[in-house]
């Protein structure tokens, strides 16, 4: 996927600094780390501190720039002359050793878990050891980051308290890998213009998680899973992603194409071509092309589907046709095994100034228990979407329609979405159908970026927008959705990947001019992925736990999904997360 987004600036970071102007000071009580069974704290939070925020985000660049060119820079490169100039001579510091803390049970991987206990303090060729002692194993440093999410520059501006995520990973000699993974508080002072080190760091929660042996290994050439790409199209498709013409422009899909129990794989770039890799069931794919003869057609996602119950599946894609104040999407079908395009089989009215709508996610289930399969098409944009007069990054409905097709048999369908109560125009990104209040028919779920998401209650006749679900309470730019039950307690867990911001959360700290709706809703926005629990009640009675279960921080996410990485019997999740590059380094990614 490609990202839909345009700064390399997170999405809360702007929505937090267009829609608050804070300036001065302000004063708190000092704030501090709980401190349950811990040493006295070696730092604590200003009482003091600038909340104006362009100020405070200018100081906070340049500490960064310092900080990694000495410190992370040194550890990166083993260089840890370079890494001590970044900490203070009179440095003091709390950071746990390999071996200390407790072993988690797990049954590939060697996890221990830290926690701010019993934590000797040390002095900076101490505290440096100990980080030798973390990659003495490594061949390289491969990772080597420190994400702010809170930073109180002091009215002197020449000291600022800061809370930092650290994490640190590289591979060793045989392949296998380790991650430190840090919440660390922080004092930084300036030494000189532009210059900063670390004075204090105190630790405050993390893990190491050490894989003994390569769970993986890329095979992808050696069975033959690549588009042959040239270089000319490679420079083509960099130019789409510097100029930022695309949103979504490819797609995979995993399938069993011809019934042979073998997994085929299906991959698509919107206007450009498809393919089939058909598995050999010999350790290999076969390339093939699909039945798409006008390059304009081709889509930037597939469903794969059985929509008129005769055992085989039709090809459904997400390109539109338009026409006479109408929109179509085709369908492809094979009744007597050759492939038939329907250019015309799921149309819907469409105004006469809308010339271009994208839709994103495509979903097929039962929704009015006729037997047969209803489609849902997320609208995603149109032409006219993104008018600055209208635009509301945080609660934006100037998107496109969506679409529910009911199915009437024989591969005839009916645009019925106002009709059956699911309207609005907001940015759909993803869509489920799922039964979220377990009455024994399928909802379904809208998940919205820039605003709020949407759960639609089946009434049997329609669908109604459940009004304060736990699900849909706060803006969340959300991405994903992964449905399954990962702790084999025979209950149903619902995860949603949304946009984990440092600059959010950081940038919230500095002000308290919102009011409380708003800053729930941009609070919402910073805190990242969502894994909500059915309560024992039932019902809609789900509750967030993954602040709990320390899986709501997964960067800028992506697709998520359930599944059992490591086959014991229970389920990971997965999760896609980052920008898309832009062929200059010193330009921002997005």
């Amino acid at each position: 996927m490609l990202p839909s987004v345009s700064s390399l600036i997170t999405r809360s970071l702007l929505l937090i600094a267009g829609l608050v102007v804070a300036s001065g000071w302000v004063v708190f009580g000092a704030t501090r780390v709980q401190q349950t069974d811990r040493a006295a704290p070696l730092l604590t939070a200003p009482e003091r501190y600038v909340t104006d925020i362009a100020i405070a985000e200018e100081v906070l660049a340049v500490v960064q720039t310092s900080i990694r060119s000495t410190f992370l820079d040194g550890v990166r490169n083993f260089d840890w002359e370079r890494a001590s100039r970044g900490l203070s001579p009179d440095f003091l510091g709390r950071f746990p050793t390999p071996d200390d803390g407790e072993t988690i049970d797990d049954a590939s991987l060697v996890i221990r878990r830290y926690e701010a206990t019993d934590l000797e303090t040390q002095r900076r060729d101490q505290f440096l050891d100990t980080l030798r002692l973390h990659t003495a194993s490594w061949t390289s440093v491969e990772r080597a980051s420190w994400k702010v999410f809170a930073f109180l520059l002091e009215p002197s501006r020449n000291r600022a308290y800061a809370k930092v995520h650290l994490q640190l990973g590289g591979p060793g000699s045989a392949g296998q890998r380790t991650v430190v993974d840090a919440t660390v508080e922080v004092l930084v002072v300036e030494t000189a213009p532009d210059e900063w080190v670390i004075s204090r760091l105190d630790f405050i929660e993390g893990s190491r998680v050490h894989n003994p042996s390569p769970p993986f290994r890329d095979i992808t050439d050696a069975v033959g899973f690549h588009f042959n790409r040239s270089d000319v199209n490679g420079d083509l498709r960099q130019d789409i992603i510097d100029t930022r013409s695309s949103l979504i422009d490819s797609g995979l899909s995993v399938v069993d194409w011809d019934h042979d129990g073998f997994w085929d794989l299906l991959v698509t770039e919107s206007m450009n071509h498809s393919l089939l890799f058909r598995n050999d069931g010999k350790g290999g794919f076969e390339r093939e092309l699909l039945p798409i003869a006008d390059r304009r057609l081709v889509p930037s996602q597939f469903l794969f589907v059985d929509l008129d119950g005769d055992g085989l599946e039709e090809l459904v894609g997400n390109r539109v046709l338009y026409r006479d104040g109408y929109g179509s999407i085709g369908i492809y079908t094979r009744p007597d095994g050759e492939w038939v395009f329907l250019p015309q089989a799921l149309e819907f009215a469409n105004p006469s100034e809308v010339r271009r709508t994208d839709p994103q996610a495509m979903t097929a289930a039962d929704v009015n228990g006729d037997g047969l399969l209803d489609l849902f098409v997320a609208g995603y944009e149109t032409d006219q979407s993104r008018d600055p007069q209208r635009f509301n990054r945080v609660d934006a409905h100037d998107g496109a329609d969506n679409l529910l097709f009911i199915n009437q048999g024989d591969l005839r369908f009916t645009e019925a979405s106002d009709a059956l109560g699911i309207t609005g125009t907001q940015y759909t990104y993803v869509a489920q159908f799922f039964d979220f209040d377990g009455d024994g028919d399928v909802d379904l779920f809208e998940g919205n970026d820039y605003g709020r998401n949407i759960v639609w209650d089946n009434t049997g006749d329609g669908f109604r927008a459940l009004e304060d679900h736990p699900l849909t309470r706060h803006a969340s730019n959300t991405m994903g959705i992964t449905i399954g039950d990962w702790d084999n307690t025979g209950a149903w867990s619902v995860y949603l990947s949304n946009m984990y911001s440092h600059a959010g959360r950081r940038v919230l700290r500095l002000t308290d001019s919102l009011g409380d709706a708003m800053r729930a809703d941009l609070e919402g926005l910073a805190a990242g992925n969502q894994l909500f629990l059915r309560s024992d009640d039932g019902g809609d009675g789900w509750e967030d736990q993954a602040p709990r279960l320390d899986v709501n921080v997964a960067g800028w996410a992506w697709g998520c999904l359930f599944f059992d990485l490591d086959n014991d019997g229970d389920k990971e999740i997965f999760v896609t997360n980052g920008n898309t590059s832009f062929r200059d380094p010193d330009a921002p990614d997005y």
